[in-house]
């Protein structure tokens, strides 16, 4: 949530407890009348900025394509899902990428927590607990091994050859592409 319409929601919230605590504690009359009205006004009108700021904001990412000056990854080329693939083809497993601007690919040992959890995929023995991550940057997604025993290998769609990747260097994927992780095919589309 932007931090401006927090803050208008948090003044509402202030305004209602005023309201509440004059309606209980203050005693009948001209004064608990004019408290009353005047919070419930500036409860209101604090709704009202929250709200038409949540809407211009929904307005702008429709229009701009953008959420805070960065392209939304969904808008980019269509990838959308990343897929673990078995011997045969079919999908093992699938984790959407929809509105994502990373993911950590690895296996979640109950300690650490990843996006792509390969702890029950086949080979899961030959991932590392943080193994890679994927970044949305400039429009593109991006895979980097983040200092795995095995490493990684992009099999890229337009030419279908493996490529190895050096630790800690960003390699751009494409839909199509597969990661090979360990023994693992992950199989972006």
């Amino acid at each position: 949530m932007d931090r401006k319409i927090g803050i208008d929601l948090w003044i509402a919230c202030i305004c209602a407890a005023v309201i509440g605590i004059a309606w209980i504690y203050m005693d009948e009359g001209s004064e608990r009348t004019w408290v009353l009205a005047a919070a419930g006004a500036v409860m209101l009108f604090f709704l009202l900025l929250a709200f038409l700021e949540k809407g211009m904001e929904k307005r702008r990412i429709r229009k701009h394509g953008t959420e805070r000056g960065f392209a939304l990854p969904a808008e980019n080329g269509s990838i959308t899902d990343l897929v673990l693939l078995s011997e045969e083809e079919t999908e093992l497993m699938v984790w959407d990428m929809y509105g994502k601007v990373s993911l950590v690919i690895g296996r979640d040992t109950g300690e650490n927590q990843v996006d792509v959890d390969l702890s029950q995929s086949p080979y899961s023995g030959m991932v590392d607990v943080e193994h890679a991550v994927l970044n949305f940057s400039g429009g593109n997604w991006y895979i980097e091994d983040v200092g795995s025993v095995n490493g990684i290998s992009v099999r890229k769609a337009q030419d279908g050859k493996a490529y190895r990747l050096s630790a800690d260097t960003p390699c751009r994927v494409e839909s199509g592409d597969i990661l090979l992780i360990g023994m693992n095919r992950l199989l972006i589309r």
